[in-house]
């Protein structure tokens, strides 16, 4: 049995199996296919080519005190994705602007949880058990670790890798490895960066970056000078531009000693 609002709109192509819920107001794209026992709430919009397996849950209230019955909030999610056993995305909240958005081509994996308004990029991986809170913002091509999670508000660069097990507290600059419950920075996201194409010489100039900014005892000055080095490259831009951004949670500074001798 096949439980579809009147008003969902659903793409011919779509393929959904017995015993699904699609709630009033959502769209679901072409080829797209919805595994037996899914929910997917209402206000929902899924891109082309998604595979949402069986029991994941999309679309569900915020878990947020002051969300009312009533408040129209959403869930946005490109194409390409593939969600699988049990995984749970919940709508936005309207304090917090309403929708919670997922990019293209993200893996996110059993029992992963993205909470209320978060923004998930493209091509990140969720392992299993990993949570975001709410708010949390992820840059594209992220990847976090089984049992890892987020505190809300905190922003994670694009690049990054983050540790099983790991719970960042504050905002996590692109390109680098984090890992540890009480999370510190270990060094660059090597195997990440030559896996995406980034040039070696890109790869040696975000080195000497990192060694800047985690040396440093004031941003703007490491800003200041890792600006200085390239200013060319789009890397070395991005890096500046995150950690001199306005942070609700600051950047994450610690580290392990040997990220100050990163080869």
């Amino acid at each position: 049995m096949r439980l579809v609002h009147p008003s969902a709109v659903i793409s011919s192509s779509a393929i959904i199996e017995e015993n699904v819920y699609v709630g009033e107001g959502t769209e679901i794209g072409d080829d797209t296919f919805i595994g037996y026992g899914a929910y997917i709430g209402p206000n929902v919009k899924i891109g082309k080519r998604n595979k949402i397996y069986p029991y994941a849950v999309i679309g569900t209230p915020p878990q947020h005190l002051e969300h009312k019955e009533g408040d129209l909030t959403y869930v946005k999610i490109g194409d390409g994705n593939i969600i699988r056993e049990f995984a749970t995305i919940h709508s936005g909240s309207k304090v917090g602007g309403g929708i919670t958005q997922i990019g293209n081509n993200n893996y996110i994996m059993a029992y992963a949880h993205v909470a209320h308004d978060c923004k998930v990029g493209n091509n990140c991986i969720l392992t299993s058990f990993s949570a975001l809170a709410g708010h949390t913002e992820v840059g594209d091509r992220v990847v976090f670790g089984g049992f890892s999670g987020t505190h809300q508000f905190v922003r994670v660069g694009k690049l990054v890798m983050i540790g099983a097990g790991s719970f960042p507290t504050k905002d996590i600059p692109p390109f680098v490895l984090a890992a540890g419950v009480e999370t510190r920075i270990v060094g660059l996201n090597i195997v990440g960066l030559k896996r995406a194409g980034v040039p070696s010489h890109e790869i040696e100039n975000l080195k000497k970056a990192l060694k800047i900014f985690i040396s440093s005892t004031k941003i703007e000055e490491a800003v200041e000078e890792i600006r200085k080095m390239d200013q060319s490259s789009s890397y070395i831009q991005e890096f500046c531009s995150f950690i001199s951004m306005k942070s609700k949670r600051g950047i994450l500074k610690k580290f392990e000693k040997d990220a100050l001798s990163i080869r």
